[in-house]
């Protein structure tokens, strides 16, 4: 599942409810792939119900259809796959998914790294802190170790740049996703860099 977070659907294709749905359901997937801050974290899935019974046997599935969100960064399970309740349209869906993409505070966090990055921002040592993380993340592995980089990265560039280049540079990467003019490609990785500075910043 990496970083993305998929909304599914389990339908069975005879089912007048599941049909009903179809377009609104294509209409949701053009509203994520046009903009770069969801189709780079989202994905949107359809199931049939009839061809893969032990899927809807998996998240308890009663009625059809029925959508589900599985969170980022979990295996999903019964327990983690959040039923969805609103309105059934693609401007209802789209809202719900925004929603749990801004309220991701932890996308890129990395639990190891967060007393150093408690840290980072007051510190007069920095360079001893920046020390103690590499060695943090050398015993790490997969999307920590990956993410353990970027904080590696943004506290040297802190160092030889100065303290306000965590606000500034969080502040201009914010303000780049927010026009949408940024290229899918770029989109996850700035996230990416804009929570780390946040937790190098002390946010929660």
């Amino acid at each position: 599942m990496g970083v993305r977070e998929p909304n599914i659907t389990i339908a069975r294709p005879w089912c007048g409810h599941c049909k009903s749905l179809v377009p609104e359901y294509k209409k949701l997937g053009e509203l994520v792939s046009k903009d770069p801050k969801l189709s780079s974290r989202v994905v949107i899935a359809k199931c049939n119900a009839d061809t893969h019974r032990s899927l809807g046997e998996k998240y308890g599935v009663q009625g059809f259809p029925t959508i589900k969100f599985l969170p980022r960064g979990k295996a999903p399970t019964k327990d983690n796959a959040e039923d969805y309740s609103g309105a059934r349209n693609a401007e209802a869906f789209i809202e719900f998914l925004k929603k749990k993409v801004e309220s991701d505070s932890s996308f890129a966090r990395v639990d190891a790294l967060s007393d150093i990055a408690s840290k980072f921002a007051a510190s007069t040592d920095k360079a001893a802190l920046i020390k103690e993380a590499k060695v943090t993340v050398e015993g790490l592995s997969g999307d920590d170790k990956a993410n353990g980089e970027v904080y590696i990265k943004l506290m040297e560039k802190t160092v030889e740049k100065g303290d306000d280049y965590l606000t500034k540079e969080k502040a201009r990467l914010e303000k780049l996703l927010l026009t949408g003019s940024v290229h899918a490609s770029k989109v996850e990785d700035m996230s990416r860099k804009t929570s780390v500075l946040g937790a190098l910043l002390g946010e929660e």
